[in-house]
């Protein structure tokens, strides 16, 4: 059987590596998987992929664990169902890593996010990219995009995604973030080379790994 290639992209926010992505699949004409994996992963929990999206790369601490002991009370309180089914983020990658192998396995694709390169670490035919930046290009980008009101929110966003996901691939991993270890073959700024430059060094990386792709 042939094994399909597959590219996974790990990126920060405001880096611009989910646009990347896209551009990658579409020039390759490979699968572009991103939001699919979430509403993979919640059809087969019977969730909405909304009530799954904030366990996506964030690390389950002290708090979200009260909750789900709260939910289910002391042993003598009333039991209290919750409204959904509480899944921690590490059930929710494990879920999650299943629905990427499988997209993987079935046509060349390019996944974004959701410690893919975790997912995919001993898969061959795979391509590991990293996409970050310098704060201010990432700064800048958020609020081009209008998804901040104001510098300061765009700084406090990108200081809590990016502790939320280092502490969540610490928690997959037992790495750090941008550990040496991590198996990743590209690591791309596009503060310095922009986003097309990221675009072009992956394609051609890729086309020269799978010519016949």
């Amino acid at each position: 059987m042939i094994e399909h290639p597959a590219i996974t992209i790990s990126r920060s926010l405001g880096s611009g590596g989910t646009e990347a992505g896209f551009l990658v699949a579409r020039r390759l004409g490979w699968h572009f998987c991103d939001r699919r994996i979430l509403r993979l992963a919640a059809g087969a929990l019977g969730q909405s992929a909304a009530s799954l999206a904030p366990q996506e790369e964030r690390r389950c601490g002290f708090l979200d664990q009260m909750k789900h002991i709260l939910a289910f009370g002391s042993p003598e309180a009333l039991y209290t169902p919750p409204l959904e089914a509480p899944v921690y983020s590490r059930d929710l990658f494990a879920l999650e890593r299943g629905v990427m192998q499988r997209l993987a396995a079935h046509a060349p694709s390019v996944i974004v996010g959701r410690g893919g390169f975790v997912a995919l670490k001993d898969r061959p035919a795979t391509l590991h990219v990293c996409i970050d930046a310098d704060p201010d290009f990432r700064v800048r980008t958020l609020m081009e995009h209008g998804k901040v009101p104001d510098l300061e929110a765009a700084r406090k966003a990108i200081a809590a995604s990016d502790r939320d996901r280092a502490a969540y691939i610490r928690q997959i991993s037992g790495l750090a973030w941008h550990d040496s270890r991590q198996p990743f073959h590209l690591v791309l700024d596009p503060s310095r080379i922009g986003l097309e430059g990221c675009v072009r060094l992956i394609v051609e990386e890729a086309q020269s790994r799978w010519p016949r792709a």
